[in-house]
């Protein structure tokens, strides 16, 4: 069967269903919130990695930047476009949030202005929606990276991919050198400074899909090592990877995903698609849910 990189665009809302699931059960272990029974017990190990599902969301926001770009009309629609999604949630629900705790007296005005501008995250280390404000970063600098590396018709596909595995070798040496300088502020950002070589993965990963190239032998098999030896190591280890930079995640998260896509396009249960966009849709909206529990991912 001739599978094609676009297949990951294809069940893409199905893929964020699965990732966003495993996420919500991973806040929910982490804060004693949920528990098994001795029969599945085995699970909590696996769940105790579900921080590895954020790492598929941003591989898959990176594959969909390019899409967006592609169907934006210039510069100004395609800004327009990505932050309507993302800040009008942002200030209905924790804009609003943020403004009753500030009216009732429990934050200052100031710090309502730090937590909006998500000044609050990147220079104190405040987590509750550090997602949204990585996000806002990375589709700032997307149209960069789209104009100099993407769609640069200069450089070959090859090419292409090794300036993107060069921006994510220089992405773990700042990690290094900020985790060097002040370690307290790295720890408070490192979960959204670490996530940004997947998003790069996912940003050359764009072009495979927009041009439907296929899915080599070797991808496929590749891909199914990692995905069994990150879904080993979690049953083995229970403990998250963040002190390695993530760098497993890099390769485990994405891996992850070309097989749902590939299991997805096999099975082609229209039900199970309709329950996975529904989890997508239902449990996304929760990155925007001010919550302590986000510190752990």
């Amino acid at each position: 069967m001739d599978l094609k990189w676009s297949i990951l665009s294809k069940y893409r809302n199905e893929i964020y269903g699965f990732s966003a699931l495993w996420i919500i059960v991973f806040h929910l272990v982490i804060i004693k919130r949920a528990s098994f029974s001795k029969e599945i017990a085995f699970l909590s190990d696996y769940f105790l990695h579900g921080n590895c599902g954020v790492e598929i969301f941003f591989f898959l926001s990176g594959i969909s930047l390019f899409y967006a770009i592609k169907k934006s009309k210039s510069l100004c629609d395609f800004y327009v476009r990505r932050f309507k999604r993302i800040l009008i949630p942002l200030f209905i629900i924790d804009g609003v949030y943020w403004l009753c705790l500030c009216l009732v007296g429990d934050i200052s005005v100031l710090q309502f202005l730090k937590n909006i501008t998500f000044y609050s995250f990147w220079l104190e280390g405040n987590s509750l929606v550090w997602f949204v404000a990585c996000l806002i970063v990375l589709y700032i600098f997307y149209p960069l990276i789209y104009k100099y590396i993407l769609n640069n018709q200069s450089l070959t596909i090859q090419g292409k991919l090794m300036c993107i595995i060069m921006m994510c070798v220089c992405s773990y040496i700042f990690c290094w050198l900020f985790k060097s300088f002040d370690a307290v502020w790295y720890r408070n950002i490192e979960k959204a400074l670490t996530r940004i070589p997947v998003f790069l993965l996912g940003c050359y990963c764009g072009i495979l899909c927009y041009e439907e190239k296929s899915l080599s032998t070797l991808v496929k098999f590749g891909s199914l090592i990692i995905t069994l030896i990150g879904i080993a190591y979690f049953f083995e280890h229970p403990v998250s990877l963040y002190k390695s930079y993530r760098i497993p995640y890099l390769l485990v998260g994405p891996s992850i995903a070309i097989w749902l896509a590939i299991c997805l396009d096999t099975i082609q249960s229209k039900l199970l698609n309709r329950m996975m966009c529904l989890w997508g849709g239902t449990f996304t909206g929760a990155v925007f849910v001010p919550c302590d529990s986000h510190n752990f991912v």
